[in-house]
């Protein structure tokens, strides 16, 4: 069985609709990565094992790729170095110095199939800008769907990894496929998380701390909810920087930095990664890092990225 191994969040599984729709002919198994982790568990080592290809999709792992035994197609739009193994193909046109705004843009592109996938996912990861691109808006006046009811789809679609339910965002591409747009939005599973991470995420933007256009945050919460939150801090809010921190999600620690697109064009915050990666596992794109790491050394790393914030211009 051909096996697709994508990213949790909206971009990661309609991603992987498209490539099992247009790619695998429905024909596929599916799993992602434990939900706030880069790296591979047992489970999808297992699956690997008894696979006939791999496919992944919007996982920004190339450590976890270079080892990967069996025939890999590799797509994602995160920068990344070059993967050596022989047996993987890479479709990232960031290796080439394009930036691509979502991983469904790269999968549309390479299969030329662009579907209501390609704008949720490119949707879910740089928000309402999606709307202005052509291919996008296109997309939506052949589906003949509305800007709220694609915003809702993708809070929906999310609804899985910020609840910590795995299991529900494996099932999401198969939703996917099999739904109409329209009964999606009425899909009862789906709804009962949102209203439950609509309440955290209330919870959790009460304990911001204002600096000027700066945003400081720190919670305890199960849901993974802090690129949702530092969307919120920069897209909903104005803040033009975001520093978030989750301070016990599982027992680690989750950073999340996100700054505007306007200060990211003058100045993007890539060289926060190697600064970050001494810590734990991190990596992003121009307007957002990421970084899993260890509670014991949550001061350290905030120390870290709060004097690389305040040098920004």
């Amino acid at each position: 069985m051909n096996l697709i191994i994508h990213h949790w969040d909206s971009d990661g599984i309609c991603s992987a609709s498209l490539i099992a729709k247009y790619l695998l002919k429905n024909k596929f198994s599916n799993s992602t990565l434990p939900i706030g982790e880069y790296k591979f568990d047992e489970r999808i080592r297992e699956l690997i094992m008894k696979s006939k290809a791999v496919y992944l999709a919007d996982l920004n792992v190339p450590h976890e790729v270079e080892r990967i035994n069996k025939r890999t197609l590799f797509f994602d739009h995160h920068i990344q170095p070059e993967i050596k193994n022989k047996l993987v193909e890479q479709i990232n046109p960031s290796i080439n110095g394009r930036n691509y705004p979502s991983c469904a843009m790269v999968v549309s592109e390479y299969l030329n199939a662009w579907d209501l996938e390609t704008l949720l996912g490119t949707l879910g990861d740089i928000g309402k800008t999606a709307f202005r691109i052509p291919e996008m808006q296109e997309i939506m006046r052949r589906v003949g769907i509305s800007k709220a009811h694609v915003l809702n789809l993708v809070e929906l679609i999310d609804s899985n990894h910020i609840s910590g339910n795995r299991e529900g965002v494996e099932n999401a591409v198969r939703v996917l496929i099999e739904k109409d747009w329209k009964d999606m939005l009425e899909y009862e599973p789906w709804l009962r998380q949102k209203d439950k991470i609509e309440c955290e995420v209330e919870r959790v933007l009460s304990m911001v701390e204002r600096n000027g256009k700066s945003a400081f945050l720190q919670f305890e919460s199960n849901f993974n909810i802090i690129s949702r939150v530092a969307r919120v801090l920069v897209w909903g809010m104005g803040f033009e920087k975001a520093l978030v921190i989750n301070r016990d999600f599982n027992g680690k620690a989750q950073l999340y930095c996100r700054v505007s697109r306007e200060l990211a064009m003058k100045r993007d915050i890539m060289d926060l990664i190697p600064k970050l990666k001494s810590f734990g596992i991190a990596g992003g794109k121009e307007e957002v890092v990421g970084c899993i790491f260890h509670p014991e050394k949550i001061d350290q790393v905030i120390q870290v990225v709060k004097s690389y914030m305040e040098g920004l211009p």
